[in-house]
């Protein structure tokens, strides 16, 4: 597995770079799909999303698959649920690796590799512009 992490863009609410509403899109190359990811965090939390797409994605630790979810407000003052799909390709092992570069604000090349990782019990081995980097001081 050989996953890529890359910080395309950053966008903050009505363009105030002092606003705690900011969103980070990443080019992520997961085994070879490329996915845009946005990572939107503020005061109140964050959440991931595929650019250009309604919903937010989660991971589902049964199946251990990525999920796009789509709700809407009903008309009674509730909510439903629209769409929840696999979004085929795309690992949750990337959504860790897009978690990570945004909370330590890193900007260069994120890969996160199994292959070869003999060393690390089956734990993906952390590259940040080439150098390895411990993953669980990462999170």
């Amino acid at each position: 597995m050989d996953i890529k992490i890359m910080r395309t863009g950053t966008q903050h609410l009505h363009g105030d770079p002092d606003t705690s509403d900011v969103t980070n899109t990443y080019l992520v190359i997961d085994n070879g799909r490329e996915f845009r990811i946005t990572c939107r965090t503020h005061t109140h939390g964050g959440n991931l999303g595929i650019a250009g797409q309604e919903g937010i994605l989660y991971t589902d630790e049964d199946d251990n698959t990525v999920r796009r979810q789509v709700i809407a407000v009903g008309r009674t003052c509730g909510i439903s649920i629209e769409n929840d799909e696999v979004v085929e390709g795309l690992s949750p092992r990337a959504l860790r690796g897009v978690v990570i570069a945004d909370r330590s604000k890193e900007t260069k090349e994120i890969r996160l590799i199994t292959e070869g990782a003999e060393e690390s019990c089956g734990q993906p081995v952390l590259l940040i512009d080439r150098s390895v980097r411990d993953l669980g001081t990462s999170r």
